[in-house]
């Protein structure tokens, strides 16, 4: 039998009779800026060399079917709305799935002028929900093999901590790339990553392929640069999606590799700068940012020198080197002014973003005029920016209200505080609206700020609305991610615990402080440098309500307990946790005032005073109240020892201090002021000296 010539009669037959072949079918949805935005009706979804399109509903869900292709083929899409751009580009040459209905394909669309802004948190979205997944899967294998100890978890939590850091600035320089720069292989890469196939990603990016891709690159005599710059790219895409992965250590290893590749590549040792500053690795950031100043200032590639200073700012500020910090901050803050006068629409943002760094170390210096300064031109600068562009620079407008409502707050600037809070407010609750999981979380930062300055105020009822809607939203953010926004829980019930304590409601403020107190314990157990302030603080509330409710040794031993801890922080660092020591003395002071202590509660005011008066001198707007409240507390001692010179001496300084704010905020220091006045007048006249 002649089978060569049955073959093709075999092979038609079957066709002829119409066996189905498996069509493909991919289901999808266009929503606006960003994951979790609003869907876009009426967008054009084409196929690339194909008929096949079709437009989104109202819903912004759309259709597309292949009878010819088969599941797993790759396919191309065109996707048109007049001035918008997809800002998840890499995705729209994708596979065909096999379930469509539970495979759907997200598509994001945005305006030209804000694609690096809407790119960035895409990747950064994306970045943390592939650190989510490897934590999980990391805390289920500890578990399994019963190695979940307090350490092991403590590191764990670090190790996630860590690559979100990273992961914040690896998303502004994946965003960098314009459609259509990146290689096939980085392309190929990225499309596995955003599948959540993260592992498949990273064995992809073989080190050996991307060695021998170098090599072939150098080798070449015509777009040698260009070649050679795309596989630093691929480098760094392995370097990154390793760190998601909390394999430091190997990504480490990536960036090297891809600096000794390209020593002459700025975007390599950028990438390794940021990378080490993220992880605390200070030693190892300094030198990558000292060598890509020096590659900006050879190459006279201002906007990179300005980037590369700004990024050192941040790193002297952290490690405490703050005129080294402020000489890099100023020098950025030249060149990028000279930029934007060029360019505004580029560099303008820059110039915000260096000027909100600025405020900040001169918050931390105690600089408390400049920092205003500094804070105001950023603010006038991102709401110009926000005119025209608000779905960027809305978020940097609430921000930079809130740093200046703080900062106001500490210069008992209450009313321009409260502005600043309310507008913010304002901001943060229109942007939540569109996109809750991002701005949520603000919405309630906010409302707490607010709390604090309304509760100061002495504005109790409007500071309980505050605390307890900020309670609410942090409560349901914390039940899907406890240990992200428990720290936050715990923070709200404090403050509402020393409201309650306030308005006399004292059953309602000992359950707010023994909540917070039992997670910030919890906390600190794990993780004591980030939380031992806050069970201190806790500890102070606490042995307030105590000493109110007159129990006296319950709240000895917690205001024990705090200064013990406050004092063992200010070891490390005194201008931070000095101040605390010296609000828990007086707390102490009060106490043993109550105890009839009276040697031991001098001792502890005037400790207290000394502390006060020494930061007064840096910072007299924020401190010289409490100078003038422990000098108030101090003649009270005294007159009750019939000590009256030392008394009055005590009383009228502290009246010289509140009636000179008192011509600022006559609102909040009228009553201190008309307080201490009638101590002055009914003190004894002093005791004439013995004959």
């Amino acid at each position: 039998m002649n089978y060569r010539r049955i073959l093709p009669v075999l092979l038609m037959s079957l066709v002829g009779v119409g066996l189905p072949l498996e069509a493909a079918t991919l289901k999808g949805v266009v929503l606006a800026n960003e994951l979790g935005g609003p869907p876009v009706p009426n967008v054009q979804v084409a196929v690339v060399a194909g008929a096949n399109s079709t437009a989104t509903d109202d819903n912004g869900k759309f259709t597309l079917e292949f009878p010819a292709k088969f599941p797993g083929e790759m396919v191309q899409l065109i996707v048109r709305k007049t001035g918008h751009v997809v800002v998840n580009d890499v995705q729209l040459h994708w596979p065909l799935p096999k379930d469509p209905d539970a495979e759907s394909l997200v598509l994001l669309l945005c305006k030209e002028d804000v694609r690096e802004e809407m790119t960035c948190r895409f990747y950064l979205r994306k970045s943390f929900e592939a650190i989510e997944a490897r934590y999980q899967e990391r805390l289920k294998e500890l578990e399994e093999s019963q190695q979940a100890t307090a350490a092991e978890l403590a590191k764990l939590r670090t190790e996630r901590n860590q690559a979100k850091a990273a992961a914040k600035k690896a998303a502004e320089e994946l965003a960098r790339p314009k459609p259509g720069q990146a290689s096939e292989l980085y392309q190929e890469a990225m499309r596995l990553f955003l599948a959540s196939k993260v592992s498949e990603a990273i064995d992809i990016l073989d080190p050996d392929r991307l060695w021998r891709s170098a090599e072939e690159a150098k080798q070449l005599k015509s777009m040698a640069d260009k070649e050679l710059a795309d596989v630093i790219q691929v480098f760094l895409l392995r370097a990154r999606l390793l760190a998601t992965q909390f394999r430091f250590d190997e990504a480490k290893k990536a960036y090297e590799e891809a600096m000794a590749a390209a020593p002459e590549d700025f975007s390599a040792f950028y990438a390794y700068g940021m990378f080490s500053h993220k992880l605390n690795r200070h030693r190892e950031a300094l030198p990558a940012y000292q060598h890509c100043e020096d590659l900006a200032r050879r190459s006279g590639d201002m906007a990179a020198l300005a980037m590369t200073l700004n990024c050192l700012g941040v790193l002297h500020s952290d490690q405490n080197r703050m005129e080294d910090a402020c000489k890099a901050y100023e020098e950025a803050m030249k060149i990028r002014r000279q930029l934007a006068e060029q360019n505004p629409e580029t560099y303008l943002p820059d110039v915000a973003r260096t000027l909100n760094n600025l405020g900040v170390l001169r918050h931390n210096q105690n600089r408390m005029e400049e920092a205003r300064k500094v804070y105001e031109e950023a603010l006038k600068t991102y709401r110009q920016l926000a005119e025209k562009n608000p779905e960027t620079y809305l978020p940097d407008v609430a921000t930079t209200l809130n740093n200046l409502g703080v900062l106001r707050s500490v210069q008992n600037r209450m009313e321009d505080a409260g502005k600043a809070f309310e507008e913010a407010l304002k901001i943060h609750r229109q942007l939540a609206e569109q996109n809750p999981e991002t701005y949520l979380p603000d919405v309630a930062r906010t409302l707490n700020n607010l709390g604090v300055l309304r509760s100061d105020q002495k504005r109790t009822e409007d500071a309980g609305k505050a605390y307890e809607e900020a309670l609410r939203i942090r409560r349901q953010l914390a039940e899907q991610k406890p240990e992200t926004y428990l720290p936050d829980v715990a923070t709200t019930l404090n403050s509402l615990g020393l409201l309650r304590s306030d308005q006399k409601r004292m059953e309602e403020a000992g359950k707010a402080h023994e909540e917070a107190l039992r997670i910030r314990r919890q906390l600190a157990e794990q993780n004591p440098e980030t939380y031992l302030p806050g069970v201190a603080a806790t500890l102070n509330g606490l042995g307030l309500l105590h000493r109110v409710q007159n129990h006296m040794k319950d709240a000895r031993k917690a205001y024990e307990e705090a200064l013990k801890i406050h004092r063992q922080l200010a070891e490390q660092n005194p201008e931070t946790y000095l101040p605390d020591v010296a609000t828990t003395l007086n707390s102490l002071g009060l106490l043993r005032c109550v105890q009839k202590r009276m040697e031991d509660a001098r001792e502890a005011f005037e400790e207290a005073l000394k502390t006060y008066r020494e930061f007064a001198e840096q910072n007299p707007e924020t401190y010289l109240p409490y100078v003038a409240t422990t000098l108030n507390r101090l003649g009270l001692l005294h007159r009750d020892q019939n000590q009256m010179g030392a008394a009055r001496k005590a009383f009228e300084e502290a009246l010289h201090i509140y009636e000179n704010f008192g011509k600022q905020d006559p609102e909040r220091y009228a009553d201190d002021v008309d307080r201490v006045k009638r101590l002055v007048k009914n003190l004894k006249p002093d005791r004439p000296p013995a004959q």
